[in-house]
């Protein structure tokens, strides 16, 4: 038999290497045009919002309390979003299926440790979000509204609750009020007020009896709201809040703001001067 000589052949190995590279790419592009993989079709992520599916309450609560406890997975952040995600995911399915697992975990401790936002506050606005995006009640985009008045609602809370007391390792541990949606004076409060250090065994109870409220009255929330019985709080300011938020904002039910130049629901006097007296 001849040897074969490929300087003389009409099909060299260099041709091959590039038929096969453009067979590679082509089946690439067939399948990002068709939405299939070589591994068989893939379903496509849906726009918001996505689909709610009335969830109990307390199940949910208690599945945050447990996973902020979790020392993989623990954290006020993780606690609310995963909490309510699991859930989804077991109730509804896809596009839940999709979404991943430690997407909130930088929010603990009020975002990396630097104590703004709740975690806890801030797991959950993103499922709020995710289920009411685009939708319109009277004049008020609706996952703006649930948000602002669950943080309202947060900053006027004693915490912790006894809601899991019967789980706690600590029940009826002292309480605080939060005062504001922020980690650094909802935490502290509680520290100074029960004489604890925030690393202790009892912080983490607390943050997770918090952690599971949270997820409780949101769940209730959004069950209300996608059954049409939701009805919003109403933010109803301090006399000398109100005092400031006449010339300042924003709007109250019985007075339109002369210049509206602050935005925010939270208290003046947490850091303002009252400037009733």
């Amino acid at each position: 038999m001849k040897s074969h000589d490929s300087s003389n052949s009409p099909i060299s190995r260099r041709d091959v290497l590039a038929a096969s590279a453009a067979l590679v790419t082509g089946a690439g592009i067939g399948a990002a045009l068709t939405g299939c993989s070589p591994n068989g079709p893939s379903a496509a992520v849906p726009p918001l919002p996505w689909k709610w599916t009335k969830l109990d309450p307390l199940e949910a609560g208690r599945r945050a309390y447990r996973i902020y406890l979790d020392k993989e997975k623990g954290g006020c952040g993780n606690a609310s979003y995963l909490s309510l995600l699991g859930l989804l995911q077991e109730n509804v399915g896809h596009p839940w299926t999709t979404m991943p697992d430690m997407l909130m975990a930088h929010a603990a401790a009020g975002f990396g440790g630097h104590g703004t936002l709740c975690g806890a506050l801030a797991g959950v606005s993103t499922i709020i979000n995710m289920v009411t995006y685009g939708e319109v009640r009277d004049t008020w985009q609706q996952n703006s509204q649930i948000i602002d008045r669950l943080f309202y609602w947060y900053a006027e809370q004693d915490f912790p609750p006894e809601r899991f007391d019967d789980i706690s390792r600590m029940p009826k541990q002292v309480k605080a009020k939060a005062k504001t949606p922020l980690c650094h004076t909802s935490l502290s409060s509680w520290a100074m007020a029960a004489e604890e250090n925030i690393r202790s065994d009892a912080k983490k109870e607390r943050c997770a009896k918090v952690a599971g409220e949270v997820v409780y009255v949101v769940t209730d929330y959004l069950n209300q709201y996608f059954a049409g019985t939701w009805t919003p709080p109403v933010w109803t300011p301090s006399k000398e809040t109100e005092h400031c938020v006449r010339c300042h904002g924003p709007d109250t039910a019985t007075h339109r703001a002369d210049m509206w130049d602050q935005q925010g629901h939270m208290d003046c006097q947490l850091c303002h001067t009252d400037h009733t007296a």
